[in-house]
C-alpha cells in the first residue's frame, strides 16, 4: 500500500478545499507513490520539451486518469498507461 501524504501537506489541504468548493464531491489526496510517478512524468516532459509543458502534461494526465477511473480502470493502471503514452511520445519526438 502507498504511503499516505502528511496531513499538513499543501496538496492534501488543496484537495480538501477543492472538494469543499465543489460542494461535497470528494477529491482524495495524492499518495506518495502517485506523486513520485506524476513528478517523474512531468520531469521527463520538461527535459524533452519546453519546461512549460510539464504542468500542462500533468494536468492532461490527471484528466486522463480521472476519465479512466470513471470507466472502471484502476488508478494505478491508468497511470501506467498514461506514463507509457508520454514515454512513447517523448521517444518519437527524440528520433
Amino acid at each position: 500500500m502507498a504511503d499516505p501524504p502528511d496531513e499538513t501537506d499543501l496538496l492534501t489541504e488543496l484537495a480538501s478545499r477543492l472538494s469543499a468548493a465543489r460542494g461535497g464531491w470528494t477529491l482524495g489526496p495524492v499518495d506518495l507513490t502517485t506523486r513520485t510517478r506524476l513528478l517523474s512524468i512531468a520531469r521527463d516532459v520538461a527535459h524533452a520539451t519546453e519546461r512549460q509543458n510539464a504542468p500542462l502534461a500533468a494536468y492532461l494526465v490527471g484528466r486522463f486518469i480521472q476519465d479512466a477511473v470513471g470507466s472502471g480502470i484502476s488508478e494505478a493502471d491508468a497511470l501506467d498507461q498514461a506514463a507509457s503514452v508520454v514515454r512513447s511520445l517523448i521517444e518519437e519526438r527524440a528520433d
